[in-house]
């Protein structure tokens, strides 16, 4: 069985490091053990797409698909999808103190989904007398863990939020606007 503990997005227009910002939730992934435990060196990587367009600009998909099993549990597994989306956008370089910057100008999109999931090695599914109580168990006896284990982790996919937020140097809960285009400033009678 699989539940659903925490889905939202992240949007984020202007200029932003790319490449600075891969790199931070790839070091977040692997640090929460989402990712390999250093035993396995394939990162869940599943898909990464980038189209060039005449003008210059480009889109971004990539998709990371995150795996945890806390404390070793043979029946629960934690699931964090990572959906990035970047369009339109351009590469761009910056000097900041001297210093030469490639940054990325445009939209970036990034959702989140994260799920838990029960009997993930399919042992009470499959099994001859066991697959009766398989509801019954998570249902019933197991209901109070489950539900500890479904707000762990939607705590760790909110702390993931809050990360992304402060590279961003976002405020943590604000809501982002959802207008087109850049600020604008007010018009009407000045002071």
């Amino acid at each position: 069985m699989t539940l659903l503990a925490a889905k939202f997005r992240i949007k984020h227009r202007g200029i932003f490091n790319l490449k600075g910002l891969y790199e931070y939730l790839h070091e977040w992934v692997i640090e929460e053990e989402y990712a390999y435990d250093g035993s396995d060196p394939k990162f869940p990587e599943t898909f990464h797409s980038q189209t060039e367009f005449a003008d210059g600009s480009k889109e971004l998909w990539i998709w990371w698909r995150c795996e945890k099993n806390p404390a070793q549990s043979s029946y629960y597994k934690y699931e964090l999808d990572i959906d990035w989306h970047a369009v339109p956008f351009k590469d761009i370089e910056m000097v900041y103190k001297g210093k030469k910057l490639k940054l990325a100008d445009g939209e970036l999109e990034i959702q989140i989904y994260a799920r838990v999931v029960s009997d993930y090695q399919g042992k009470w599914r499959k099994h001859w007398f066991l697959k009766h109580f398989n509801d019954f168990y998570w249902k019933v006896i197991y209901k109070k863990d489950f539900e500890m284990h479904k707000l762990e982790l939607y705590r760790d996919a909110y702390r993931l939020q809050e990360t992304i937020k402060d590279y961003w140097k976002l405020i943590v809960g604000a809501e982002e606007p959802e207008h087109e285009g850049r600020f604008l400033p007010q018009e009407g009678i000045g002071e």
